[in-house]
């Protein structure tokens, strides 16, 4: 084991990147969040980990590690529980982050390396830094490297696993976080209004369905109760991997959010909710409120032109939504391609290797 790096993260969805590099580089993967450790533990059990304990602080397994490193890797900011540490820190992007403000950037003013994910983001840093010299590297998306082919092959295995129709075509709804996406506004009267002509998976937010509170249990079993009804359902509770669940879409509903534009990869045509806190002109307001310029709002808002709104459909029913985002996908092809290239840039599955290759020659040649 390498015991000069570590990799810190308290939530689930930055374990792939992370685990991505770590499989190149070992070390260990450091964690305090029960939940987040359950799943790293079950999915990863050959790699190293070491717990991260707030109440023991220097004296836990994690912290320790975390001392003796020269490189912690990170995807989030973590400053105050990083601050304690000598090592060299480097930030990975889980997400496609695409608000990169001026406050996140000053939020990331501790790091040592910034691993960019591509264009739009590289754009926004050297917009927004202020006076402040990053030292980064655009090198990818790293969740890029556990996207698998999308062939029939392949998907008709998953389709099998999840117990679902082959010979159907797979609508995936993948709404925001709690507090921001539609999950409570749309999961039940898609369950009801969706075609039996289409096999559904639902897929919540990590950040809700791995850490549900009291009152949303008793509903999602409600949800799931309703999809066994309606056959050909699956609620997916992180239960398999977004990159699967992306292969396998044939369309995309989201809130316009992060699985949103990871599905242009497989350029999956897409159907956005525009509802609540995920409409068009919220959002818009959200990111002026991040004190971002107008292009950069602009830049940001293009992924709506990757597909309809429900909510500026003339029907109220999802299931004619639906169908209709499956008739008029081809006039939105071109904007799939150009909003892709315009986030990332290349289309390629090496963001991992590229990580791990600069901090191996860069951190630790010594």
């Amino acid at each position: 084991m390498n015991n000069r790096i570590c990799f810190f993260s308290q939530m689930y969805q930055a374990i792939p990147s992370l685990v991505a590099v770590q499989r190149e580089l070992g070390g260990q993967f450091v964690c305090g969040r029960s939940s987040t450790t359950r799943y790293f533990k079950n999915e990863y059990p050959e790699l190293g980990f070491a717990r991260f304990r707030k109440r023991f602080k220097r004296f836990s397994e994690g912290y320790q590690a975390m001392s003796k490193a020269d490189c912690i890797v990170t995807g989030s900011s973590y400053q105050s529980l990083l601050a304690p540490h000598s090592a060299k820190k480097m930030m990975v992007f889980h997400g496609t982050y695409a608000g990169l403000s001026p406050q996140a950037l000053e939020d990331l003013r501790h790091f040592d390396h910034l691993f960019l994910i591509g264009e739009r983001m590289e754009r926004m840093l050297l917009r927004y830094q202020n006076g402040h010299e990053f030292n980064y590297t655009k090198t990818g998306f790293i969740p890029f490297s556990n996207f698998p082919d999308k062939n029939e092959k392949n998907k008709r295995l998953l389709l099998s696993t999840l117990g679902l129709d082959t010979s159907l075509k797979t609508v995936v709804y993948c709404p925001s976080r709690r507090g921001v996406g539609t999950w409570e506004l749309c999961a039940s009267q898609l369950i009801r209004d969706l075609s039996d002509e289409y096999n559904l998976i639902m897929r919540p937010h990590p950040s809700q369905s791995m850490n549900l509170r009291w009152h949303e249990k008793s509903s999602m079993k409600g949800l799931q109760l309703a999809a066994k009804n309606r056959g050909n359902t699956v609620v997916d509770l992180v239960d398999f991997s977004l990159p699967d669940v992306l292969m396998i879409a044939d369309l995309l509903i989201s809130d316009a959010n992060s699985p949103s534009e990871e599905a242009l990869y497989y350029d999956t045509p897409q159907l956005f909710t525009g509802l609540g806190n995920s409409s068009y002109e919220t959002i818009q307001q959200a990111l002026v409120g991040r004190d971002l310029l107008q292009e950069d709002v602009e830049d940001v808002l293009r992924i709506f032109n990757c597909g309809p709104v429900y909510a500026l459909e003339d029907s109220a029913h999802w299931g004619e939504a639906v169908d209709n985002a499956f008739l008029s996908q081809d006039d939105y092809s071109d904007n799939r391609k150009a909003s892709f290239n315009s986030i990332f840039g290349q289309r390629d599955q090496h963001a991992g290797l590229r990580v791990a290759e600069i901090i191996r020659n860069s951190f630790l040649c010594d």
